[in-house]
């Protein structure tokens, strides 16, 4: 369940767009369905994608509001286990005049130490579906959230990683250095942080010896580049800002564990790196070329090459048309999946493009999806 808090000052005393710290503030507050695999659940439905919600919730009052919710929606909640003991997750956002974030509260106590029901309901539950593609995002605690990534390998599901948050994202690579696979037998697929994300998860990861290990070094060397690129190019295909904020060199660095991170940077767009295997079209293509971060040896056989493309926002979007910031990464990540789970997808470009305006969408919308979503399936 989702509250938003957003700053309302009161006319005449608009010095300020934020609200002050320590002493009571006016605002409007709303309230409605959320948490980041919900909202990803809903966008999926929403395009017509057959998706399962795997999560919990307790057996107060925000549970009963939340089913009831979940079943006007449409979703269903086979893969839902109640927990009589548990509270039912709430996430609280204190929004500025601008609808941006100042501060979060979120009480997911419940998705912790999750081992019972993951081996009673859920891994049962992928062994049944076996799913294309398996998101997961960073709510779970670690040991859960390897479990759904090792058990979503193990029945051949493409897994989406979405990290939740700065410190939550840093999960994925809290298992020690040998954890998680490198190309190609990379257990994560896709991965969607944004800027602080992407830092926190690279600071993990080095915390935590990954780019020490020889199979990390040897994917590096197959890439063709240094572990983090020349300056030079990076900045011709991003700009000197995200390359002084280390956010290309990091995605480089992140990519043997992940071949496809796509980072969201508000309104600068998305920046785009991705692995590309041997014979895809853009190695060798003239109007992909400028994108085209390095070539691998021609013999490797699994590693093409490394293509970075920064996609600026598809509009600027004015302070007073922002009805609410909840849930406008979990629509992109939803559109995306949505898009690749079909038989014959379209290119991760043109995904992007769909999923930036999904994402716009719900920034005019009070919901964390925009009911309107659907009008979206059509492009994908």
């Amino acid at each position: 369940m989702d509250l938003s808090c957003d700053f309302a000052p009161s006319k005449g005393r608009q010095s300020s767009n934020s609200p002050e710290l320590q002493t009571s503030n006016p605002a409007q507050i709303s309230r409605s369905l959320g948490g980041v695999g919900q909202n990803i659940a809903a966008t999926l439905h929403g395009l017509g994608t057959n998706v399962r919600l795997c999560s919990t919730m307790g057996c107060d009052e925000a549970g009963a509001s939340v089913k009831k919710m979940l079943l006007a929606k449409g979703l269903l909640l086979s893969g839902v286990v109640e927990k009589s003991s548990a509270r039912t997750a709430q996430y609280v956002a204190v929004n500025d005049a601008r609808k941006d974030l100042v501060l979060a509260m979120a009480d997911m106590d419940i998705l912790e130490g999750c081992k019972a029901e993951f081996d009673a309901v859920w891994k049962h539950y992928l062994d049944r579906h076996r799913p294309n593609w398996l998101v997961v995002d960073a709510n779970w605690d670690s040991d859960t959230l390897n479990n759904w990534i090792v058990h979503g390998k193990a029945v051949n599901a493409r897994i989406a990683f979405e990290p939740v948050s700065v410190a939550k994202s840093q999960r994925l690579f809290t298992s020690g250095p040998g954890q998680l696979g490198v190309l190609p037998s990379h257990m994560v697929s896709l991965a969607t942080p944004n800027s602080l994300e992407l830092a926190s998860m690279h600071a993990a990861s080095r915390e935590a010896g990954c780019f020490e290990r020889d199979d990390w070094w040897q994917v590096i060397d197959a890439l063709g580049l240094s572990s983090s690129g020349s300056r030079e190019t990076l900045v011709s295909i991003t700009n000197a800002s995200l390359v002084d904020e280390g956010i290309p060199q990091q995605s480089v660095q992140l990519l043997p564990f992940i071949p496809t991170i796509l980072t969201k940077l508000g309104e600068k767009g998305v920046l785009m790196t991705q692995v590309l295997r041997p014979g895809d079209d853009r190695l060798t293509s003239s109007e992909h070329a400028r994108y085209i971060l390095a070539h691998a040896d021609i013999s490797h056989q699994t590693i093409g090459g490394v293509y970075m493309r920064l996609f600026p926002p598809t509009e600027q979007i004015a302070a007073h048309d922002v009805v609410s910031v909840n849930g406008v990464g979990d629509t992109f990540l939803g559109v995306i999946v949505a898009g690749l789970a079909k038989n014959n997808p379209k290119t991760l470009i043109d995904l992007i493009h769909v999923a930036q305006r999904g994402s716009v969408m719900t920034l005019r919308s009070k919901e964390a999806v925009n009911p309107e979503i659907s009008i979206l399936q059509k492009l994908l």
